[in-house]
């Protein structure tokens, strides 16, 4: 290994190499707890062999040709917020810390778009954005810590897509280096008709075709007006009919978050809604939903209810940045939780709930919450169980969520909706795709031979 980081230390400033244990040790995980692995699909662990923090697209370009040439895997990281394992270290790698690559290249508030490094932060983003008068459209939970290039990665959903897409939506342009080095960028228009749209070939792709160095992705003007509102209902069921008929209507907020605690139904569901931008649009959207809300037989809670709500939706991410250990070693106390994030047609996801509570009652697992976020197709359920009231608790909890998202995959839904696959949903890629995964693997193959990026994830 010293002979290979001398070489690398020929073409990268050693002062941006590093081997020491405790930061290699941060860089080899991200934000999926060892509490959230099925213990059947367990990933082999391995330490990196260094981290390299690049601070330009040709330091990127010049790693990865190393790479390459040595057959040596590279693991692409920015922020260390993925749920699904996508930044674990699972073989003796050199992990690419993006993070140096953080800045904001060009904004063109006439064409509505900026142009930034894939290392900058959302939240960073976010606030050079504003001096301007402009907003960054993706608003996830981890906005504090989660990376420009990580949330492409993945093709995050934020609290407000419903007026601004998903992460992936908001993309015009990407520049990336792929496994042999070479650079590779697309045009930044809003459509073309030129073949295949290349931009998808790492949107989601979560740095296994390549290693995002920068993106231009559409950007908003400041909302004149942001109009919160939240509402009670009885049941989870009249919620979900009442926001079909908001939606029938086509209303859409830019922030719908629902949900009920199955551990206290008597409480019913609360719905949070956001409508933002012209005063007179946003009022006129507002005043239709709380009508419709209404009139599916919801009281109207304090606006301050859904001001607090709103005002801390980052907080678990200020959180986990000041303890990420923490959240890697959940579940070692024998408690265990979990989720699902699906996407189903509106008109099975109500039948999916009441199967699925079957199923969890079966396994012995708690149902804790179900809800929705942003639209009435995204559906997610919050699970948990306890080691001294199942044996073999997190085994019970994996194969209850491996069922849940085969049942839905059974319904033509898909098994994640925003937070990619990773290692954690690995195995359920076959079924998801069907030859569709053979397809992804030959693209794989085809760019990447010698398997240097970010190998062992996704199923491919």
């Amino acid at each position: 290994m010293n002979n290979l980081l001398a070489k690398l230390a020929t073409i990268i400033d050693p002062e941006r190499i590093s081997t020491e244990p405790a930061r290699l040790d941060e860089l080899s995980w991200d934000a999926l707890s060892e509490g959230r692995i099925h213990p059947r699909h367990e990933p082999a662990l391995a330490a990196p062999l260094c981290a390299v923090t690049p601070i330009s697209t040709a330091e990127v370009q010049k790693t990865v040709r190393f790479a390459n040439a040595e057959r040596v895997p590279i693991v692409p990281f920015g922020g260390g917020s993925g749920l699904m394992g996508g930044a674990l270290s699972v073989r003796p790698s050199i992990v690419l810390d993006l993070r140096r690559m953080n800045r904001i290249v060009e904004m063109d508030g006439e064409a509505a778009s900026a142009r930034a490094e894939a290392g900058v932060v959302l939240e960073a983003l976010d606030r050079q954005l504003s001096q301007s008068g402009y907003i960054l459209g993706h608003d996830p939970w981890t906005v504090p810590v989660a990376t420009l290039g990580g949330a492409i990665s993945t093709n995050s959903v934020g609290y407000r897509a419903g007026i601004y897409g998903s992460m992936g939506e908001q993309v015009l342009g990407l520049e990336a280096v792929l496994p042999n080095g070479e650079i590779f960028r697309t045009r930044a228009v809003a459509k073309h008709s030129a073949g295949i749209h290349l931009n998808a070939l790492l949107i989601g792709g979560e740095g296994c075709f390549g290693v995002i160095t920068e993106a231009t992705i559409r950007i908003f003007p400041k909302p004149e007006v942001q109009l919160l509102s939240a509402y009670r209902f009885s049941s989870f069921e009249n919620g979900y009919r009442t926001i079909q008929k908001m939606f029938q209507q086509r209303l859409r907020p830019a922030l719908l978050d629902f949900g009920d605690d199955e551990e206290a139904p008597a409480q019913g569901a609360l719905l949070y809604l956001l409508f933002e931008g012209p005063g007179a649009l946003a009022k006129a959207e507002e005043k239709l939903a709380a009508a419709v809300c209404r009139g599916g037989g919801a009281a109207v809670l304090p606006r301050g209810v859904a001001e607090d709500f709103f005002h801390n939706r980052h907080e678990v991410a200020r959180r986990f940045t000041h303890n990420r250990r923490q959240r890697r070693e959940r579940g070692r106390d024998g408690v265990y939780r979990d989720w699902i994030h699906v996407a189903l047609p509106s008109s099975k996801v109500l039948p999916f709930r009441r199967a699925a509570r079957e199923v969890v009652e079966n396994h012995g697992v708690r149902l804790q919450e179900s809800g929705l976020w942003v639209n009435p197709e995204l559906f997610s359920m919050r699970l948990g169980i306890e080691e001294r009231s199942v044996p073999n608790a997190r085994l019970a909890l994996e194969e209850t969520v491996e069922a849940l998202l085969r049942l839905v995959q059974d319904m033509g839904g898909s098994m994640e909706y925003t937070h990619g696959v990773g290692v954690k949903l690995a195995a359920l890629m076959a079924d998801e795709h069907g030859y569709g995964l053979e397809v992804m693997r030959q693209l794989k193959r085809t760019l990447d031979p010698n398997n240097i990026m970010n190998p062992d994830k996704m199923g491919l």
